[in-house]
């Protein structure tokens, strides 16, 4: 693997230490993110396995420039929800931040590249761990779709989205 994403990938996991994703290590997410992203380029994966850092970590954008380049870093925070108690009003934020984005610019292609990876692995956990969450991202699907599509730009990541949204429930949820 490259050495820039096994970069990423260590400082990924360092940062988010012993955090969780669900009953896992929140390392086990960034994995799931960035293979989502492998058929999009080594910068995608290395976005991927970044997305969360500046949200959930003391990373500052900064510190991600200096180490992954401007584009990484741009790309990272663009991604990166505002700290804001709602979760309404905090995807509000972010979903008119991400339908802003020209997609030729690198990073902001990249964003929207890693943002729908990130939501296929949330759904496809959702699915099959948590009804609550799974009823939550079907219901945000329709705005979250009308900020970050692109079309041409990741369609099959798309098409697996969609799918799983549009199931009629989740699989095996509590």
């Amino acid at each position: 693997m490259n050495d820039r994403y096994l970069q990423a990938q260590a400082f990924a996991k360092s940062r988010h230490g012993e955090q969780k994703y669900g009953d896992y290590p929140y390392h086990v997410h960034l994995d799931t993110v960035a293979e989502f992203a492998r058929p999009y380029g080594i910068d995608a994966m290395i976005v991927a396995q970044l997305h969360d850092v500046i949200e959930d970590t003391d990373t500052s954008f900064d510190e991600l420039a200096d180490l992954f380049g401007f584009t990484i870093a741009d790309a990272v925070n663009y991604v990166t929800d505002v700290k804001l108690e709602d979760r309404a009003k905090r995807k509000l934020e972010i979903n008119q931040r991400l339908l802003s984005l020209d997609p030729a610019e690198d990073a902001a292609r990249l964003a929207l590249i890693v943002k729908t990876c990130d939501r296929l692995a949330n759904v496809q956990s959702s699915s099959n761990n948590s009804r609550r969450h799974f009823l939550m991202y079907q219901a945000e699907h329709d705005a979250f779709k009308h900020a970050v599509y692109r079309a041409g730009l990741c369609d099959p990541l798309w098409q697996q989205l969609d799918a799983l949204i549009h199931s009629k429930d989740c699989l095996n949820c509590a």
